[in-house]
């Protein structure tokens, strides 16, 4: 009887610490799949802004070209701060969010207008990336840094 409690206790330890190293996995890799992804020209992490803003230019440096600010990237980047999504959402919605965003928003007139459909693009890079997106969106936990009057476009739930 005492041998399966050792193997359980193992097998519970060794899940803990792969946990442990994939959620660090996410922190690091996080902000560069989310610039990858291109998630920024319509979000924001304000909490963690600078991460964001290396990660931009280390993806422009590992393609060879120069970060430019995109007008109109910028003018309708209107999907809101992402800074507090993991207190907002838990994986499992993140997860089926980004398999297919479309059936999320909400179809009136002005969110039609804001959210393109161009911008409700379901994530197509490769699994590996995929759950590494997840689980960083997950530990944004920073508290609300909406702008003001920011309206979201998702239904509720």
């Amino acid at each position: 009887m005492v041998q399966i409690y050792r193997y359980v206790y193992v097998l519970v330890l060794l899940a803990a610490l792969s946990a442990g190293a994939y959620a660090q996995d996410a922190s690091v890799e996080g902000p560069a799949v989310f610039v990858e992804g291109r998630c920024y020209t319509c979000h924001t992490v304000k909490a963690q802004s600078a991460e964001i803003e290396a990660a931009k230019e280390a993806f422009a440096k590992s393609k060879g070209v120069e970060l430019k600010e995109d007008e109109d990237e910028k003018e309708e980047s209107k999907g809101g701060d992402l800074s507090d999504i993991g207190n907002m959402r838990d994986q499992k919605w993140i997860a089926t969010f980004l398999k297919d965003p479309r059936d999320y928003f909400k179809d009136d007139k002005k969110c039609k207008k804001e959210a393109k459909k161009k911008y409700r693009k379901r994530f197509k890079g490769p699994d590996a990336q995929f759950e590494v997106l997840v689980t960083y969106l997950t530990t944004l936990k920073y508290g609300d840094m909406q702008e003001e009057g920011f309206e979201s476009c998702i239904i509720e739930e």
